[in-house]
């Protein structure tokens, strides 16, 4: 009489071949996760060099940096939620650093500034300000409204506007999703200005 039993796996060697499928993606995942972050980090890192390098060449240029609409107590410590102190980078009226961009609801008013690109005129210092990558922390939106729910670029300047056509100082506010130590950017919380970058 023939032995009839098949060979295959048993129910306990399936469980642990599933399980260890499930611990790799798990894995995987977390680690894709990691790496986003990092990336849209290593890119605000780069718009900030490119933003500081353009606002330099417009002080060069212009002898000053362009004004907020209502500046703020100085010397400014964190992005302020009253309007006109900030002027958040990168959205409709803050496209383009321009000598000649006339005054623009939500981003800094008078010639020569941060404006939108139907509005900009003479020399154009940055064609495309970047504006902060998406999607980053979870609960945080696209406004100046302090430390930890901010998600944007917050330009803010010494001097209004109407007090003085330039500024001599400026602050942007920016936030890291993870300290970088080889930045040497010990915190997530970062301020650039004319003096460099420092984050806490």
């Amino acid at each position: 009489m023939k032995n009839l039993t098949k060979k295959g796996f048993t129910l306990v060697e399936l469980l642990v071949v599933i399980s260890i499928i499930g611990l790799l993606s798990t894995i995987a995942i977390v680690s894709l996760g990691s790496a986003r972050a990092k990336s849209r980090d290593t890119k605000r890192i780069a718009d900030m060099k490119q933003l500081s390098t353009a606002l330099e060449q417009y002080y060069s240029d212009q002898g000053g940096y362009p004004s907020v609409t209502t500046a703020p107590a100085w010397p400014a410590t964190l992005p302020s939620s009253t309007a006109g102190n900030d002027v958040i980078l990168g959205s409709t009226n803050a496209k383009v650093l321009a000598s000649g961009n006339a005054a623009a609801a939500g981003a800094a008013a008078g010639t020569g500034s941060f404006g939108s690109t139907a509005n900009a005129t003479g020399t154009v210092y940055m064609g495309n300000v970047p504006s902060y990558p998406t999607p980053g922390q979870s609960g945080k939106t696209a406004d100046c409204n302090g430390w930890g729910g901010s998600a944007a670029y917050c330009y803010t300047s010494n001097t209004t506007w109407a007090a003085a056509t330039f500024s001599t100082d400026y602050r942007l506010f920016w936030e890291l999703e993870a300290q970088n130590p080889a930045a040497n950017l010990n915190g997530t919380n970062c301020t650039t200005s004319n003096t460099g970058v420092t984050c806490s």
